[in-house]
């Protein structure tokens, strides 16, 4: 448990293990940004993530994200903001770089569109 330590951020990119899941959630070990914000990362045991998908893909809801040597992402992927999900802090595996802040409009108008507050 953080207990207090603050040792993941939002906007870090985390390997996560997302197993056991159930029907059409994210399956696997999986790279996913924290989108949780940082008092809740600091003294919580659980975070929200947002799992990054494979290739590219064009609908409302997704974040197409291009790799770069900040972000660890080893090609273009999307973050499937549909996929929404809380973790606990242990299936945090291990810290794969930090989302670089001009896709953050762009998943504040997804999250927008996924939980209906536009």
């Amino acid at each position: 448990m953080p207990k207090g330590k603050l040792t993941y951020r939002r906007g870090d990119i985390y390997w996560v293990e997302m197993n056991p899941t159930v029907g059409a959630e994210v399956q696997k070990t999986r790279s996913c940004l924290i989108l949780q914000n940082d008092t809740m990362n600091q003294y919580g045991e659980v975070t929200i993530v947002l799992p990054f998908r494979p290739s590219s893909k064009q609908a409302p809801y997704t974040v197409n994200v291009q790799a770069f040597l900040e972000n660890g992402l080893d090609r273009e992927r999307f973050l499937d903001v549909g996929q929404i999900r809380t973790v606990s802090y242990q299936r945090l595996l291990t810290r794969a770089g930090t989302l670089e802040i001009k896709y953050w409009q762009q998943i504040q108008q997804a999250l927008n569109i996924v939980l209906g507050f536009d």
